[in-house]
């Protein structure tokens, strides 16, 4: 019984560094075509975002990327202003899932963005993006 349970945590501290690195794998050379940041914030009591003050601490962004051949558009919120990081024409590491985009900062730490749509890319715009 000793031997199995030192089996078992030798084979956990094995296992746990792999998946660490699949987890990093599952990022992806994407490119930015379209990031601008939003005016207005939405308000939580209904009001539209003219109708109350933004909030001054939260930054909203509408980000448009592309991986591969597909087009995702997302929208970010960070407390931290993104305008210099992103802009549209650069490369960012991406990863998707169904509903969150995962974008990696430059610093490492990862930001999420909300898909609010999906669609293929041209053929043409998607050829101009891997080179």
């Amino acid at each position: 019984m000793k031997y199995l349970i030192t089996a078992v945590l030798l084979s956990s501290i094995t296992c746990v560094p792999a998946l660490g690195e699949k987890r990093n794998a599952d990022f992806q050379k994407g490119q930015i075509l379209k990031f601008e940041r939003l005016s207005g914030q939405p308000n939580p009591n209904g009001y539209a975002g003219s109708d109350s003050p933004p909030d001054p601490g939260v930054y909203r962004y509408n980000v448009l990327v592309q991986v591969g051949d597909t087009i995702y558009a997302a929208q970010l919120e960070s407390s931290d202003p993104m305008d210099g990081e992103f802009s549209s024409g650069s490369e960012v590491q991406i990863r998707a899932s169904k509903r969150i985009l995962y974008l990696k900062r430059a610093s490492g730490a990862i930001v999420e963005a909300s898909i609010v749509g999906k669609k293929k890319a041209d053929a043409k715009l998607a050829e101009s993006v891997r080179c």
